[in-house]
């Protein structure tokens, strides 16, 4: 079985999740009395059987609160939704559907993208429908692209107002649900700005620290990390002497201000968008707002920038900002590097690189390390980031990885590990084989192995606490490798 959000995919007690099935062939016993009852629990089933669909608000707080709360259940929520509702309907974490409100419409009411419609063979037609979006629902689970689905298909004011109510104010709910295995994240309308993954990365990078004395602001690139972008390296060509004494901040929608040691995590590093030079309301607030707390308590000697019009409305924080109003291209990468030679950059490379692991280890592990604290040995194209002698971090041109010191510092404070029952043959561990987790991990999630209160090795868990205490089997870690034992 497999968890999006707040979504199952798969089967349990012969039920297929998510699904539509046919009215009354659900096996729950429901008493007369018992389907007067805001809930009914059969076995693994829970009906809700009163529910107010007309507000909007408490319908939502309702069902994930429902999820919540009843996690290993399976939630059948009988004659509701019609075909363009389903996917909103599951992303909120419905298991069970039934086809009743598409019988009660009868043989000469069509459900269509545009609404109902009067026409001919309309049952037909709309059971053949309702059979297409619950494949296409069910492919887009199985290749990660259910949110991007629940999306498109908000078409009613029932499914745009409940996206947009469960992701404005139930961010907290949904949160330990999240999905962190690397993917290809389609931020193709509005909506995207607030999906529960770019909320997250919003609310990590908000906290991080400024890493040198000066700042560029610029914008992002098609290509991503965006360092490998042709716009990026005429940039850098061109201002590399100065590097060293400027941070580099990308302005991106719906991402919104991305430092540049974060640019290959997900989900910078996966993010695709609609490239139209124009920003909506919505996307300029959420910089706005975003600039103003991220930049609050950091104090720069010099503010450079190379962005359009529309993406430089928030200068206005910077009173002393210079740069250009413009595309980022050769041109004016050297123009800007005229403008910072210009002035007096304050350099330390090693400084500033210790800032920057240490971000780096506050957004991927959530461990605050003060940069003096650290320590940076180099290695060829290895670097190794130290705390007195335990070593945290591994860097190489494959990416960021923890090492054994990490993994002790992330047990000791309780975070980012999986307890195991054994040391197993392989690189992978299905989970009867684990015994315990702690509460922050979630798929995706880099985490410490734990065998007997020793840390043994490291690897990517595929689940959270709530997916273990319902999965019985499965895949529960991968990419395993063991540290080696100490002389």
């Amino acid at each position: 079985m497999k968890r999006n959000l707040l979504t199952r995919l798969g089967e349990i007690d012969n039920i297929e999740i998510p699904s539509v099935v046919k009215a009354g062939s659900i096996p729950i016993r429901e008493s007369y009395s018992e389907r007067n009852k805001f809930i009914n629990i059969s076995g693994k089933i829970l009906t809700v059987n009163r529910i107010n669909r007309f507000n909007t608000k408490e319908f939502v707080r309702t069902i994930i609160q429902l999820r919540k709360n009843y996690f290993d259940k399976l939630i059948y929520l009988p004659n509701a939704g019609l075909i363009y509702d389903y996917p909103i309907l599951f992303y909120l974490g419905i298991d069970v559907l039934d086809d009743l409100p598409i019988r009660i419409l009868g043989n000469d009411k069509c459900i269509t993208e545009f609404g109902i419609l009067e026409g001919e063979n309309c049952l037909e037609k709309n059971m053949k429908e309702k059979e297409r979006m619950v494949e296409r629902i069910k492919l887009s689970l199985e290749n990660s692209k259910f949110r991007e689905l629940v999306e498109g298909y908000s078409m009613t004011s029932f499914g745009v107002e409940a996206l947009r109510i469960t992701d404005m104010l139930f961010y907290g709910d949904i949160e330990p649900f999240l999905d962190f295995r690397e993917r290809d994240v389609r931020a193709n309308n509005i909506e995207s700005i607030y999906r529960p993954e770019i909320e997250y990365f919003r609310r990590r990078v908000k906290n991080l620290r400024q890493t040198s004395q000066n700042l560029l602001l610029i914008p992002c690139s098609a290509i991503k990390p965006y360092s490998q972008s042709k716009t990026h390296k005429i940039l850098h060509s061109r201002i590399y002497p100065f590097l060293s004494g400027i941070q580099e901040v990308i302005v991106t929608s719906p991402l919104g201000l991305v430092p540049r040691e974060l640019e290959n995590f997900f989900p910078v590093k996966n993010y695709d968008i609609p490239v139209t030079g124009y920003w909506f309301k919505d996307e300029k607030e959420m910089l706005r707002n975003l600039a103003i707390e991220f930049f609050q308590n950091k104090k720069y000697d010099n503010v450079f920038f190379i962005l359009s019009k529309e993406e430089s409305e928030f200068l206005d924080i910077f009173p002393n900002a210079e740069g250009i109003i413009g595309n980022l291209n050769f041109e004016n990468s050297e123009k800007i590097q005229k403008i910072i030679s210009s002035r007096d950059i304050k350099k330390d490379r090693n400084q500033k690189r210790k800032i920057e692991f240490s971000n780096i280890l506050r957004y991927l592990y959530d461990i605050d390390i003060e940069p003096s604290d650290l320590k940076i040995e180099d290695e060829g194209n290895r670097s190794f980031v130290k705390t007195g002698k335990e070593i945290l971090l591994k860097k190489t041109v494959a990416g960021v990885s923890m090492e054994k010191g990490l993994g002790e510092l992330l047990y000791r404070s309780g975070k980012r590990f999986i307890e195991v029952s054994g040391k197993f043959q392989g690189d992978s561990v299905y989970i009867p084989g684990i015994v315990s987790i702690s509460s922050d991990v979630r798929p995706g999630n880099e985490i410490v192995l734990v065998y007997n209160g020793e840390i043994i090795g490291k690897g990517i868990s595929q689940l959270s606490i709530l997916d273990l205490q319902i999965q019985k089997k499965g895949l529960g870690i991968s990419k395993i490798s063991y540290f080696p034992k100490e002389k």
